[in-house]
This record gives C-alpha cells, structure tokens and sequence, in this order.
C-alpha cells in the first residue's frame, strides 16, 4: 500500500491541474454544510444564553418579538410605550426587581461611526447583567454615561470624554435638544450586546426626552441678547432665546427637574427577576389578563419561536449541499472513468511489468483517498478560517 500511496502521489502531482479542480469541488462540498452548521450553532447557543438568563420581560401589549429583541439587542422601539406604575403589582408584593429601560435614542456619530443606542436603566441592569467596569466608574450624577467596550473601541473614547444625544427628528428644531454627556467609565468586554451601547441613568434618559430640564439664572453676567428690554432695572426678563441647558454641570445641576408623577414617565420595558420560582408564575399571573394594556413575556419561548423559523435556513442549506455533493460525487465518478480510458495504455504496461489487478485497483483507490483527504483538509482549514472571522460579527449582523 506504501509504494500505492506514493505512485498515486506522483500521479496526483503529474496531473495538478485535474486534481486541482476534483479537491477544490470536493472541499466545497464539505466546507458549505459544516460551516453554515457551526456557525448557526454559536448563533444558536449565544442567543439562547442572552434570552435564557432573562427571566421576564414586561412592556406594552404588541409584537413579542419586537419587545423581547428590544429589551434583550436594544433594536427598533416599541410603538407604545409603559410607564413606571406598571412596576407596581411587582414591587408592591415584593415578587422581584423591575429593572427599567428606556431605549429611545442614539448617540451622534462620532469620527465617520455609527451612534450607538442610549440605554437608561437603574443600577441593578449592571448586576443582573453581570457588567465590570475596566476604567473609571458608573454613572452617579445626572448627564453620566457609561460606555460598551465595542464603542469606547469604535469611537475612541476615554473617561472624561463627552458624547452628545441625537434627536430622533433632525428637523424638529424646536423640540429635542441634544444632550451633552460625560463618560465616567467604560465597560469591561462582555462579548454581548452590551458592548455596543452607551448606559445612563433612567432619570438622564428622561431629561433627553424632554421630561427633566434646567433653566439659566439670570444675573447682571447673563448675556444681553437673551433678555427683554426692561426699563425696571431691578428687574431681569427672559426671551425666548433661553433655552433648556444641553450639559448638566456641578453649577446647573440643582436647576433640573421633573414636570409629572414619576408613576407616568415613559419606560420602553422593563426586565423583571423574580424573587422565586412562585413569584415568577404570580407575576405572569398578574399581567395574563388582556384587559391590562401592558404584557409580560418569557423572553426564552419567544426567542425559540423565533429559532424555530431562522433555522428553517439550515435545512434550506442542507437539501442544498446533498444536492451539490451528489452532482459532485457524479463528477468525481466521470473524473476517475475518464482518466480509467485516458491511463489505459499506462495500466496495461503495469499490468505487463508483473503488476496484478488488484494492484492497479489499489493504485486507483490511492488516488481517491489522497483527493478527498486533501478535500477534506482543505474544507477544514476554510471552516476554521470562516467561523474565526465570521462568529465575531454573525450576531451583529443578524441581531446585535
């Protein structure tokens, strides 16, 4: 079998160009299904781990899908929104923690880079979600933000640095102003999507949505352009030109408030953990009824619903790879019958110099096995390759 082996090599060898295309067209073959399979598997297994560790989701009666890709990947935003009063039957029995989010905006793009969605929440989104802190700390103060590893990465950003909210109307000149923040710290990698977002308190969440403002003190350094005329000297009036602040500052910080019930402020969801087991069917229990405008959703059941139609590709993608590995078996087969006809003058001659049947059939098996193992390495190292360069980016590109 050894002297087969490396006849059959040297023939391979002779003959590049043909055994060239057979092993190329083989690995094809091998390298589609095996590599469409591992990566829908990590895409499988890293989007069931996100869902899987949130227990409840509760938000406004809708789409589930939409709401539970929205509170898990920080996509789209709900057409109705929930407020803060619908945390009541959970914290009034002290069935769990209600962990808000209020997922409306974006930040402005920074150095040619997409802004990045503006998440506010409380302090208990970062210990449920298990986030660290790599430099600097969380947000304490009004205007404070905390920044994904991805974007501190992405737009250069530091502790100390500022980002500014993009309003969601870039021609309502009149309604949504901008708000400067400051970066206190940025987040430890979590290879989620966290990476990818900007944190601040819910309350700074707010004041960007136009709930919480301050107003300009108006002193004899107030500039002139912004006041009335006045013949009472004693007396400052402001115009129109005296906006709400956009930068929350130690000296402004005492100026904002709030206009409404906090029950009433807007929450696009709310992550709910409950404090056990029982606790969890009471809280599903609580929001069944279809009289109440709110829903509470197991986050794991919609995400398998939603599998379970994204994984139809994957059969899609099988069918299609039997069909192509039959029709490149067939080629295989005509490859090895035509260079049968071709070496018919060479086999003889070996078959005249002593060599048995079985030896040339063996010759011929040798060529075979070298052609599909060669496949089969190839198609291995581009399954490598592939899913290296691909499992970083397939949840970006599919969800995150």
């Amino acid at each position: 079998m050894k002297h087969a082996l490396y006849l059959a090599c040297r023939s391979l060898l002779w003959h590049r160009g043909r055994s060239l295309t057979v092993v190329i067209s083989v690995a094809v073959t091998i390298w589609l299904p095996t590599t469409v399979h591992v990566l829908l598997s990590l895409f499988r297994s890293e989007i069931t781990s996100r869902s899987d560790a949130t227990p409840l989701i509760v938000g406004a009666r809708g789409s589930r899908m939409d709401l539970v890709l929205h509170a898990l990947y920080f996509k789209g935003a709900p057409r109705v929104e929930t407020t803060m009063a619908d945390a009541q039957p959970v914290t009034a029995a002290s069935l769990g923690v209600p962990i808000p989010l209020h997922i409306r905006y974006r930040t402005q793009p920074r150095e040619g880079i997409d802004g990045a969605p503006i998440v506010g929440t409380s302090p208990e989104y970062f210990e449920f979600r298990k986030l660290d802190v790599q430099s600097g700390e969380l947000p304490s103060l009004l205007g404070d933000c905390v920044v994904g590893a991805r974007v501190a990465t992405a737009m250069h950003l530091r502790t100390g640095d500022a980002l500014f909210s993009a309003p969601r109307n870039a021609f309502d000149l009149a309604g949504e102003y901008p708000l400067k923040m400051k970066v206190t710290g940025i987040l430890a990698a979590a290879h989620s999507p966290d990476d990818d977002a900007v944190f601040t308190d819910i309350r700074t969440a707010w004041i960007i949505d136009g709930i919480g403002h301050g107003h300009q003190e108006l002193n004899s350094q107030t500039d002139a352009a912004l006041l009335m005329n006045s013949s009472d000297t004693q007396t400052m009036t402001a115009n129109a030109g005296v906006l709400p602040y956009t930068e929350v500052t130690p000296e402004n910080i005492d100026s904002f408030h709030f206009h409404g019930e906090p029950n009433t402020f807007p929450l696009t969801a709310m992550i709910v953990v409950p404090a056990d087991e029982k606790s969890r069917v009471r809280i599903l229990g609580q929001f069944s009824s279809s009289d109440r405008p709110t829903q509470c959703l197991k986050p794991s059941e919609v995400v398998n619903e939603l599998l379970s139609i994204v994984f139809r590709i994957e059969q899609l993608v099988w069918v299609c790879s039997i069909a192509t590995g039959c029709a490149t078996l067939l080629l295989l087969i005509l490859v090895l019958v035509l260079s049968m006809r071709l070496r018919a003058e060479e086999m003889r001659t070996m078959f005249l110099l002593g060599c048995s049947r079985f030896t040339i059939v063996q010759l011929m098996g040798a060529e075979i096995l070298l052609t599909v193992l060669a496949a089969t390495v190839l198609a291995a190292a581009a399954s490598w390759l592939t899913v290296t360069l691909a499992a970083e980016r397939l949840g970006q590109l599919l969800f995150w």
